[in-house]
């Protein structure tokens, strides 16, 4: 019996990271609210008045940035609004926007339009909402934006709206507007919401990986026999942190019924710190996790678009809140705790192929010798490499802008795409290390001979499938690839990226 999709009205409730992720990849349907219609209506009534009485307002009835002090004239705002949408267009060699990454960017912006605190026409609403219903995705650049609105990559985006430049339909989509009116281009082109869309996805990845690092941990513990007694709750609590109580809770559920609770499994009364620790290192990204999952949910109703359009006052307000300061100082600090999952896990890679520390032959062959292992493989070198690669990701972006855009005006920015861009680079090294580190443990596991039900009951499933992807007793008798091994952690903890 199938379940019915659910649906996402712009207008009817603040939209969440949940139902951006939801129609980036599909899975739900899309309309608009008939509160989200009355508020576009609402709003586009100041604008028009704005314009009927030629009052100086940004953007409006002047021009942007270093250009705001020049007014446009009633007569020529419809050629104005087309030309800066074109001319903000400008493209550069580089990497487009996934179609997920572009699905969630129109459904951010629908969902601000829908607020009533842009001004834009209904038309255009409708014309936007059309498209993302019919999946004719327009394309956009990455790596144009210092934060304070994507005005490039959005200018890109609403290209198709006027049909400038062979821009036009090709998948069922909606034909073009005759034209842009008031307000409208700089509504279309000032915002956050590619950032957004990429943040939103970056940080639904993120929240499967920290689950699959928490698998990966336990397994390590499996395969290494190491002491849960440091792992107990009492630990936990004494240190009163909830994330570190998440944690341990979670890595405590994944060994629900292991052999290695019983009295006598544990080989060191004390394990090195990168398996003693696992719930305090974890514990401080569930943190940052919580931390970045509440500003960026916070910032898909945030009303970014300049100026403001107040309907209870019948106002325009010129702001700030295109600044991304707290985005990127968000981002930042989950890439940092997420690097020191991924180094942790290095070290565990390292620890359980060691013979000091398991006292299983070295690079857990089946013998002393030569040939065979996880070293064998080369494990232990990607490892390094893609460990390197995440930490390398992890510097922070928050004060790596220091420009003078339109003439002095834009002399600060929050640098958030950097900061989200960095985040996506991280995210294919660390799904290899945690990936490694499972492989690693398994072979462990089998080559002490423990059988799945020795093992957690959270993590059987996993070491089954895994140890069946593994080449243990043919290492080197074929090219080993472990992309299907990757793909395998994914699955298991419903994780697919941002191309889904």
């Amino acid at each position: 019996m199938s379940t019915a999709r659910p649906l996402v009205a712009f207008g009817e409730a603040p939209l969440t990271l949940r139902d951006v992720t939801a129609i980036a990849r599909r899975e739900a349907d899309i309309g608009l609210s008939e509160a989200g219609r009355d508020a576009v209506v609402r709003a586009r009534a100041v604008v028009d008045r704005l314009v009927d009485e030629a009052i100086p307002a940004y953007g409006i009835t002047t021009g942007v940035g270093s250009q705001k002090d020049f007014g446009v004239s009633r007569e020529a705002i419809a050629r104005y609004n087309e030309l800066m949408i074109t001319a903000h267009a400008t493209m550069a060699p580089g990497a487009n926007a996934s179609p997920a990454v572009v699905r969630a960017a129109l459904a951010i912006q629908l969902s601000l339009f829908a607020r009533g605190r842009s001004g834009v026409r209904l038309e255009l609403v409708e014309s936007l909402l059309a498209r993302l219903q019919a999946d004719d995705l327009p394309a956009a650049r990455l790596g144009s934006s210092v934060g304070a609105s994507d005005i490039v990559a959005m200018s890109q985006l609403a290209l198709p709206l006027i049909g400038r430049d062979g821009v036009a339909p090709g998948g069922g989509g909606p034909a073009p507007l005759p034209g842009l009116a008031a307000k409208e281009a700089i509504s279309l082109l000032n915002s956050n919401s590619l950032m957004l869309a990429q943040a939103a996805l970056a940080l639904a990845e993120v929240r499967a990986l920290l689950d699959a690092a928490t698998l990966a941990g336990a397994l390590s513990m499996e395969g290494f026999r190491g002491n849960l007694r440091s792992w107990r709750r009492e630990v936990d609590e004494a240190r009163g942190q909830p994330g570190q109580s998440r944690s341990g809770e979670a890595l405590r559920r994944a060994l629900a019924g292991s052999r290695l609770w019983q009295a006598g499994e544990a080989r060191f009364l004390q394990d090195p710190l990168s398996f003693r620790c696992i719930p305090q290192i974890h514990g401080a990204a569930e943190a940052a996790w919580d931390f970045a999952h509440a500003i960026f949910e916070t910032e898909l109703s945030a009303a970014c678009d300049n100026p403001l359009i107040d309907t209870a006052s019948g106002a325009f307000i010129s702001h700030g809140n295109m600044e991304t300061t707290a985005c990127c100082l968000a981002m930042d600090m989950l890439r940092q705790a997420l690097a020191k999952v991924i180094e942790a896990s290095g070290q565990r890679i390292h620890k359980i192929q060691w013979p000091g520390f398991t006292g299983l032959p070295t690079s857990l062959a089946a013998e002393p010798g030569a040939i065979g292992g996880v070293q064998f493989l080369n494990l232990g070198h990607l490892a390094g490499a893609n460990v390197g690669a995440v930490r390398q990701a992890a510097h922070p972006a928050l004060l790596n802008y220091s420009g003078q855009l339109d003439d002095g005006v834009e002399d600060v920015a929050g640098n958030a795409p950097q900061s989200v861009a960095e985040t996506v680079r991280s995210l294919v090294p660390a799904w290899n290390v945690v990936t490694i580190e499972i492989a690693c443990a398994v072979w462990a596991i089998h080559r002490r001979g423990l059988a799945a039900a020795d093992l957690g009951e959270g993590v059987r499933p996993l070491a089954e499938g895994m140890l069946a992807l593994l080449p243990i007793g043919t290492e080197g008798r074929r090219i080993f690839d472990l992309g299907p091994l990757v793909e395998l952690v994914r699955a298991t903890s419903g994780s697919r990226g941002e191309e889904a």
